[in-house]
């Protein structure tokens, strides 16, 4: 980023652009198409956003944000109907590719959200910030369905880091 931008003001714009992220798979209620449409329900709109040259002031954090909200919806109450990822033109995935495309979307954008925040900023503003969105993270989790398999998983997940490390 421009090494003329404070630091804490580009950590407030990632978490800003993350809180817009946990939205953002939902535009397709806003849009011509069907709920949980492939196009915004996967890393599309991260590519779109990098066609503006300050796209990639806004990637980590909508990365983040796009990731979480697709760890939630990859844990609806029954992977049926309404749940299913939309392909345009195409009908809907079956329920195994439903998951296989949340799942893969929500890993990957998560990536995307981690590696670039970490390239933007020193590592000690980074690791703040993603404490930051992790916090959000929960919070978001918490009070979304689908939220508490995905905090399940995260919780279990750093306890066996945890415990791994300690042994080391």
């Amino acid at each position: 980023m421009d090494e003329t931008i404070p630091r804490g003001h580009v950590a407030a714009l990632i978490l800003a652009s993350f809180v817009v992220g946990l939205g953002v798979p939902d535009l397709d209620f806003l849009l011509p198409l069907r709920h949980r449409s492939a196009l915004t329900h996967s890393v599309v709109p991260l590519l779109i956003v990098l066609l503006h040259p300050a796209g990639r002031r806004l990637l980590p954090g909508l990365a983040l944000g796009i990731g979480v909200h697709l760890s939630a919806d990859s844990f609806p109450n029954a992977m049926t109907g309404f749940a299913t990822v939309k392909l345009p033109f195409a009908g809907a995935l079956s329920a195994a590719a439903s998951y296989i495309w949340l799942g893969a979307n929500a890993l990957a954008s998560v990536a995307i959200g981690a590696v670039t925040s970490a390239r933007v900023l020193p590592l000690a503003w980074a690791t703040g910030l993603l404490g930051a969105v992790a916090a959000g993270s929960v919070i978001y989790l918490f009070v979304t369905d689908g939220g508490w398999p995905v905090l399940a998983l995260a919780g279990a997940a750093s306890a066996i880091g945890w415990r791994v490390r300690r042994r080391q």
